[in-house]
């Protein structure tokens, strides 16, 4: 039975910055934070719930906020962002993050066709990459995925190996420029760094990877020495056949959202 598209959705921050992980660091985005989360991995640093309120922006890259009620509908949170993305402001894209966005992908359905049209910018998604149905549902209007694979031994749950394969697999089959993510932490494990290897590799896909290691967290203070890291990426890069990069939370040291 088809999913109904939704008009309203959970948001719990619009906002104005740079771009902190993976290999568009430093593009300056504007950002949509979805509410909710499917996942509760020890590093998060992001609510999982709904929130009653919005936290919007004032002016792109104030830091100063206003609150509005939840939910937002789809015109109303394109009238927010076509204002922040005025003719006085250029932003490089707009960042779809969470969360978990493709909870929300009946809003997304109907919000992204729009937002691609009225903002005209490119659409980024972040996502945990074990959602493939819903990302089938709005997949024609992204233009570039980061994607998570979960290493067990980090998140502290449950693995999702068959949901990233087939998130690999319709990435491929649609040519979505993508990047994957692996956040590492002082007890990833060797196992997990060989499964996600041979999951990429047998996926065909050519999309940069990244090893992000963890920062200290409220839930955790697993972070990863230098060392662990760099025998990581040796690993997986003579796994892969190519070049893995390591790269932090480069927003966090400069102090931005």
């Amino acid at each position: 039975m088809a999913v109904k598209k939704q008009n309203s959705a959970f948001v719990s921050e619009i906002f104005s910055s740079v771009q902190g992980e993976g290999i568009h660091i430093g593009r300056r985005q504007l950002f949509v934070r979805f509410c909710e989360c499917h996942r509760n991995c020890l590093y998060c640093d992001t609510p999982l719930k709904r929130t009653e309120t919005v936290a919007v922006e004032r002016e792109p890259g104030s830091g100063v906020f206003k609150q509005v009620k939840n939910p937002v509908s789809v015109q109303r949170l394109l009238t927010v962002l076509e204002k922040m993305n005025g003719p006085n402001f250029a932003h490089d894209d707009l960042f779809i993050t969470g969360g978990e966005p493709l909870l929300q992908a009946g809003f997304l359905e109907t919000f992204l066709p729009q937002a691609r049209l009225r903002l005209d910018l490119p659409v980024h998604l972040e996502t945990s990459g074990d959602l493939p149905e819903e990302f089938r549902r709005v997949s024609e209007w992204i233009d570039h995925v980061l994607m998570d694979i979960k290493l067990p031994s980090v998140t502290g749950e449950q693995d999702a190996w068959e949901e990233h394969r087939a998130f690999l697999d319709l990435i491929e089959a649609e040519e979505i420029g993508s990047t994957i993510k692996l956040v590492v932490s002082t007890d990833t494990s060797e196992p997990d760094l060989i499964e996600a290897a041979e999951l990429i590799h047998a996926s065909g896909t050519q999309s940069a990877v990244v090893l992000q290691p963890m920062t200290a967290a409220s839930k955790t203070d697993r972070v990863p020495t230098a060392r662990q890291v760099l025998t990581w990426q040796a690993q997986m890069a003579v796994a892969l056949g190519r070049s893995v990069r390591v790269i932090p939370q480069c927003h966090k040291m400069m102090g931005l959202l």
